[in-house]
């Protein structure tokens, strides 16, 4: 039996996992509240989810499917995350940013690796 996940780099994996956390508990700042004013905002997500791709994808082997849900499943939930805090507002329209940002990160990645 194959594993399904291997790891690549353990400095990308820790990084990773630096990044995933502080987006939960930074994000749960009051000074989050409006730090990038729309329609900015949704440039911030495209890259935070797209660079999350990058570096997982730097730090595991992973089939494609998975290391695109992962990114969309953390993007997920900051957005039900932001429900529930003060000042915040969880939204589609920024998960959608976060989706283009992944798309567009596995698609540079990909071009990248076949030449």
């Amino acid at each position: 039996m194959t594993r399904l996940i291997k790891v690549r780099s353990r400095f990308w994996l820790a990084a990773a996992a630096i990044g995933v956390v502080a987006l939960f508990v930074l994000g749960a700042q009051p000074f989050a509240v409006g730090i990038v004013p729309p329609p900015y905002d949704k440039l911030g997500h495209a890259l935070a989810f797209g660079a999350l791709f990058l570096v997982l994808d730097s730090a595991l082997v992973l089939p494609l499917w998975l290391a695109l849900a992962i990114p969309l499943i953390v993007s997920a939930a900051d957005e039900m995350h932001q429900l529930w805090l003060p000042g915040r507002q969880g939204g589609f329209d920024d998960w959608l940013a976060g989706l283009c940002g992944v798309i567009l990160a596995a698609w540079f990645s990909r071009l990248a690796r076949a030449r």
